[in-house]
C-alpha cells in the first residue's frame, strides 16, 4: 500500500512517516503543500492519504474536492486541530478524522482500515478497455473459451482469461467459487437457500455441495474481517 503525506509542517509530516513505518508501512510520499500533491504524476497510486485541513494555498477540503475528480480511488483520512471544518470534509473518499496532536495507535487503526477499504475499491482490469472498482463486481461466470463478468448495474463484460485464472487472482478480494462455473463477490452475498446461492439484487445462482462448507468459511472470515475494520 502506498501512502501520501500532505502537511505544510516538516515535523509533522515526519511524524506521520514514523508511525505508518512503526504501523509497517514503508512506501511513503511527502507533500508540503496542496499544490504539489495535486502537481505529482504517479498521483493515482497513492492508496492513503494523510490531509492536513488547515494549508495556505489550496486547503484540504479543496484537495478532497480534486482528488475525487483526479484519484477516486485514493482515501482520505483528515488530520486538523480545526474541528468547525469537519462539516465540509465529508466525502465518499474520506474514511478517517484524526485530531492533532496525532496518536500512533489511531494512524495504525486507519492505515489497517485502508487496507481493508482498498479491496473493496480496488480497480480490476477485466479487459484492455474495461478498469471497474472490485465492489461493482457481483459475479463471474465461465462460458466456454470466456469469464463473463456481472456487474451490479446489470452490465456485463467479457474477459479471455479462464474462471480460474481470475479466481487465482482474486483470492485475496474476497471472491469466492460456488460452482466449477461461478465465483461470486462475498460482498454482495446474502444468504444459502435451496442449493442456491442469493446475491443482492435478487440474483440466485446454484450451489455444488463440495462448496458449500468452503463458502461458509469464507463468508465467516470475511464478516470477522468486516467486523475488525468497522
Amino acid at each position: 500500500m502506498k501512502i501520501g503525506i500532505c502537511d505544510d509542517n516538516e515535523m509533522e509530516r515526519e511524524q506521520l512517516k514514523k508511525f505508518c513505518l512503526k504501523a509497517g508501512y514503508d512506501d511513503t510520499v511527502f507533500f508540503s503543500s496542496g499544490e504539489e500533491l495535486l502537481e505529482y504524476e504517479e498521483l493515482t497510486s497513492l492508496n492513503l492519504l494523510f490531509l492536513d485541513i488547515e494549508m495556505e494555498g489550496p486547503n484540504g477540503i479543496e484537495i478532497k474536492n480534486n482528488l475525487w475528480r483526479l484519484s477516486p480511488f485514493t482515501r482520505i483520512a483528515f488530520c486538523t486541530t480545526h474541528q468547525e471544518m469537519m462539516a465540509d470534509a465529508f466525502g465518499q473518499n474520506v474514511i478517517s478524522f484524526l485530531n492533532k496532536p496525532l496518536s500512533g495507535h489511531l494512524v495504525a487503526r486507519c492505515i489497517k482500515r485502508a487496507a481493508f477499504l482498498i479491496k473493496d475499491f480496488s480497480p480490476i482490469s477485466i479487459n484492455e478497455k474495461t478498469l471497474v472498482p472490485c465492489n461493482d463486481i457481483l459475479y463471474l461466470q465461465s462460458e466456454q473459451k470466456y469469464t463473463i463478468f456481472h456487474m451490479r448495474d446489470g452490465e456485463t463484460v467479457s474477459s479471455r482469461k479462464t474462471l480460474k485464472e481470475w479466481t487465482k487472482e482474486l483470492e485475496t478480494f474476497d471472491f469466492c467459487a460456488v460452482s466449477r462455473s461461478a465465483l461470486i463477490n462475498l460482498k454482495h452475498y446474502k444468504k444459502t437457500e435451496n442449493k442456491q446461492v442469493l446475491l443482492h439484487g435478487g440474483i440466485s445462482l446454484p450451489l455444488s455441495r463440495r462448496f458449500v462448507r468452503p463458502l461458509e468459511k469464507a463468508f465467516d472470515t470475511y464478516m470477522l474481517s468486516l467486523a475488525r475494520n468497522s
